[in-house]
């Protein structure tokens, strides 16, 4: 880019500006150097040109600090959300990983019982329990009359105890 060399008038004062920028750019800025300065000598009519200027001056390069200050916390900010857009981006990333690892799982588990259950499905009768058909009813024991035999039984152990004891 070619150095402009642009002539401007700023509170009567003229003077030659060479600058890459382009001329309607400078003489926007020019403006606004003279606006400041012409509401500054209303605020105080016996300052000078120069004290003018000095405020004028101090008070862009304030406006610059306090515009790099915030220009500063907003690429920190915007720093922090790319990193934790980064991360969510990771966990989210983890996050489907793990969901495949266990949709496959799942599918697998399901395949080993369906064969699980064609495989009990195909038993041969050879292998396969008997299965007894279920009785039902009332089961009881039935009283003999004159029930000579459950004595005898029971005087078996009578007898043996007395047996024991005589021995």
């Amino acid at each position: 880019m070619s150095k402009n060399s642009i002539r401007l008038t700023v509170c009567g004062t003229e003077c030659i500006v060479g600058t890459d920028d382009n001329e309607t750019y400078v003489r926007r800025l020019a403006g606004e150097v003279q606006d400041c300065m012409l509401a500054l000598s209303h605020q105080s009519e016996h300052a000078s040109g120069t004290v003018t200027a000095i405020v004028a001056a101090l008070s862009f390069c304030d406006d610059y600090h306090k515009a790099s200050r915030t220009a500063e916390t907003l690429r920190e900010q915007i720093k922090s959300y790319l990193d934790d857009s980064s991360k969510a981006r990771l966990e989210a990333e983890e996050a489907k990983k793990e969901t495949e690892r266990l949709k496959q799982e799942v599918a697998s588990l399901r395949a080993r019982l369906g064969e699980t259950r064609e495989g009990s499905a195909s038993e041969t009768a050879a292998d396969a329990p008997v299965q007894r058909a279920a009785y039902s009813g009332n089961f009881t024991r039935p009283v003999h009359e004159g029930s000579e035999k459950s004595e005898d039984f029971l005087q078996l152990f009578a007898g043996t105890k007395e047996s024991e004891s005589h021995e």
